[in-house]
């Protein structure tokens, strides 16, 4: 195992299609609180209740009226905005360089920041439809229409459109991710480990060179990649790309 960013830079530069797995690592600085380590023991402090109770498809059905509350005040609130990694994903894209992400992240952060081939694993908080009509609506009204989003068109209760606790991600969705990562030469990891879900659920249709991982700290399973950087994220991934 390699740990050099002037070996990612020129592996990166050398590429021709770039795909990149981003985990919760990458969000960290983005205002993002769901992600945050220390988040789920303030919320069980706040709430009496566990993040994986509260983050789940039971409780979106069983107590529709306090999920929301706890969705609108502790996520769509805290969705925060996009970092440098994002960005420079976005600037990879423009170029040429990078062919697409995926991604568990319900935040969106990439497709703010400017990318278009990006891969929503577990849904987007930006897409929020009313489960009988399919009509659309925006965060601007989950936010509004307290303490229920209730469709104008036929009554239902809009559903936003994420993966809940004990839900089944798209098989549309994993058929599509394997599809990027089979066409890829480079497979770069940022903000995770080898031993995640997501690297575990995708690595396996990777046929090109190279794997990088950015990460903010080393990992037991840092050895499976072929070159690691641990650090501040978005400063390692300016110096890679810059």
């Amino acid at each position: 195992m390699i740990s050099s960013i002037e070996y990612m830079k020129n592996l990166i530069a050398g590429s021709r299609n770039v795909v990149c797995l981003t985990g919760r690592a990458a969000t960290y600085g983005t205002g993002c609180e769901l992600y945050r380590e220390e988040f789920e023991y303030e919320l069980e402090d706040r709430y009496g209740r566990s993040l994986e109770e509260m983050f789940s498809a039971s409780y979106y059905n069983n107590r529709t009226k306090d999920f929301f509350q706890f969705y609108r005040d502790e996520v769509l609130k805290k969705r925060g905005t996009p970092n440098d990694v994002y960005y420079t994903l976005a600037q990879m894209e423009r170029d040429g360089k990078l062919g697409g992400i995926i991604t568990r992240s319900i935040f969106s952060l990439a497709s703010v920041a400017g990318c278009q081939n990006v891969i929503n694993l577990h849904g987007s908080i930006y897409d929020n439809r009313c489960p009988h009509c399919n009509r659309q609506y925006d965060i601007s009204y989950l936010m509004d229409r307290q303490p229920v989003p209730w469709c104008e068109q036929c009554g239902a209760i809009v559903r936003p459109q994420i993966v809940l606790r004990g839900e089944m991600v798209d098989n549309i969705k994993i058929t599509q991710a394997a599809d990027v990562v089979s066409k890829a030469d480079l497979l770069l990891i940022i903000g995770s480990n080898m031993n995640s879900y997501i690297v575990n659920s995708c690595i396996k249709y990777f046929t090109g060179s190279k794997v990088l991982l950015l990460n903010w700290a080393p990992h037991y399973a840092d050895g499976k990649a072929d070159c690691v950087c641990t650090g501040d994220i978005p400063s390692l991934i300016r110096q890679i790309y810059p």
